[in-house]
């Protein structure tokens, strides 16, 4: 045999030592992806990986995985229902936050509606007047109950977040920087300002 075919020889039988390597490379590498695949899902495998070639357990890995998205992706569903369900009630809350107070006050209007029914004569005045102030204090509870309350002005120390100063007045009555008057009540809910009582302030003299 001549020299040329010994080192053809020795060639080959190299190749076919490195494709061997290579293919044993191969099946490690899958089997690591798959393992590590089946980690993220929460899978357990045995200790020792599945052949690569086996076309049986690949098939029951892939199903395995399938199975896993699934569950995940009923789940993202679930949660996107519940999202929407709970913006929907929210927006339903904020549309009907007054309804309460707004059925109270029903009362309220079918009161003023029987006060101005009728015409009014000189004689029962009186009574008008006094039937009057007794839905004023109907709405007044109204409110009340919603935690709606009258801000306190006059006599009171003038106080920016509370009264809307419109007039000074020079007076020794009353000290420096004190309401004297009230000309539009202001009120607060639950100690939040609706509207500042518009007031006149003393001045020293």
């Amino acid at each position: 045999m001549s020299t040329t075919d010994n080192e053809q020889r020795n060639t080959d039988e190299i190749n076919e030592e490195q494709e061997i390597q290579i293919k044993t490379e191969d099946d490690i590498s899958l089997s690591e992806d798959l393992s590590e695949a089946a980690s993220v899902f929460g899978e357990v495998y045995p200790d020792q990986p599945a052949e690569a070639g086996d076309p049986s357990e690949l098939k029951l890995q892939i199903e395995q995985l399938q199975t896993r998205n699934d569950q995940l992706m009923r789940v993202a569903a679930d949660f996107e229902n519940y999202k929407r369900r709970n913006a929907r009630e929210r927006e339903d809350l904020i549309k009907f936050a007054g309804q309460q107070i707004v059925t109270n006050l029903l009362d309220v209007i079918d009161n003023i509606e029987r006060a101005i029914q009728n015409e009014i004569k000189p004689e029962e005045f009186p009574n008008f007047v006094e039937g009057v102030k007794m839905i004023h204090k109907q709405f007044l509870d109204v409110l009340q109950k919603a935690g709606v309350s009258v801000i306190e002005a006059v006599g009171q120390p003038f106080n920016p977040e509370y009264h809307e100063a419109i007039m000074s007045e020079s007076t020794n009555d009353y000290p420096d920087e004190t309401v004297v008057a009230e000309f539009q009540k202001g009120y607060q809910m639950n100690g939040r300002v609706l509207r500042a009582s518009m007031v006149k302030v003393s001045k020293e003299a």
